[in-house]
């Protein structure tokens, strides 16, 4: 796309600059760096560091939380607790979505969907949440009963929607003609990978979301920190980073990242960012809210995430800085042309 979104009224200041802005589309809080210190990936570890990191997102008019059963990883369930801390009362003012454990073989066994869900429940003192999400779908398992044991937690008041994730776009088409066969509560929302350079969604997935009224909720829209020149091939070999290639998780982001075009795309995004005096992370940010297809009116949202409280005020602040530059918008659409061929959407297989 060339041009701002025309969903969003762009406003601009005496000197005609954009203003800051709120998005219209919903911003949720991505919530995979809090729990156990026991991981790197979490570092937000204490009930205080939890409050004002919430009170910092809270506090921006945002109240829209994310989390899963599996967060974070290597330690699951740990940030559901911090999360559910009396202290936070987040179930007296936050819109939270989680996800059931997803990712050994028989993960949604109808009685282990129901257990996923119970511990979600208790560890975050809520009798029931805004969305509960199949964090990935397990081929193990027939979807059929998978289907059947989230319509009957549905139907008994434990979440007010459901959703899918990391499905592949064949495999939301087959668990829409099921709930359509069977009469079982359709999902509401998909959440899933997009960003300015991963774009496979576009082609296949996001029609059939639209098709059927289900909502798009784009996770890692700053592409990873791709945008800003800290990624290289050598980052996989990080322990403990989320480019770890060692973990199921940074093997899944090497598989949709690593590849030459990528990296020329990258920099070629970047260098057109510096001449606007843009930083490449913030490109990825402020493009997914101004330039790409997520639709505020279909109920769509991003999910920003950060490591620390300062880090998320300025992510914040990123998402409501306005459009892009036209000819980097350009930029980006030419650097999408030049990865498309190899990039058809993310790995949906992201066990080890």
């Amino acid at each position: 796309m060339s041009a701002p979104n025309s969903r969003h009224v762009a406003s601009l200041d005496a000197n005609g600059v954009h203003a800051n802005q709120k998005p219209a589309l919903r911003v949720l809080l991505g919530t995979a760096s809090i729990g156990s210190s026991d991981v790197a990936m979490a570092k937000i570890n204490t009930i205080e560091d939890t409050s004002k990191f919430l009170d910092t997102f809270r506090a921006r008019g945002y109240v829209d939380i994310d989390t899963a059963r599996a967060y974070p990883v290597g330690r699951g369930g740990t940030c559901e607790k911090l999360l559910g801390s009396k202290p936070l009362k987040i179930g007296t003012w936050a819109n939270v979505s989680t996800k059931v454990s997803s990712f050994m073989p028989g993960s949604h066994r109808p009685k282990n969907i129901a257990a996923s869900i119970e511990k979600s429940l208790g560890a975050l003192n809520m009798d029931s949440v805004d969305t509960m999400y199949l964090h990935a779908p397990d081929r193990a398992t027939p979807f059929k009963d998978t289907l059947a044991a989230m319509h009957s937690a549905y139907h008994a008041g434990k979440f007010e929607r459901w959703g899918l994730s990391n499905f592949s776009a064949s495999e939301v088409e087959e668990v829409i003609q099921i709930c359509q066969v069977e009469n079982l509560a359709m999902p509401a929302v998909y959440q899933g990978q997009y960003n300015a350079i991963c774009r496979g969604a576009e082609e296949q997935l996001l029609p059939i979301l639209r098709k059927h009224d289900i909502a798009f909720h784009a996770y890692s829209p700053s592409a990873c920190g791709f945008f800003s020149g800290k990624v290289t091939r050598a980052t996989s070999g990080v322990s403990g980073s989320r480019w770890d290639a060692k973990s199921p998780l940074g093997a899944k982001y090497s598989h949709d990242y690593f590849h030459d075009l990528m990296f020329s795309a990258g920099e070629m995004v970047r260098q057109s960012a510096r001449k606007h005096g843009i930083r490449g992370h913030d490109v990825g940010l402020r493009w997914i809210v101004w330039h790409s297809q997520l639709d505020a009116e279909r109920g769509d949202g991003v999910i920003v995430g950060a490591s620390n409280v300062k880090q998320l005020a300025e992510n914040l602040d990123i998402l409501e800085q306005g459009p892009l530059p036209p000819e980097l918008v350009r930029v980006i659409g030419m650097a999408w042309n030049m990865v498309k061929d190899i990039e058809h959407g993310p790995k949906y297989n992201m066990r080890p």
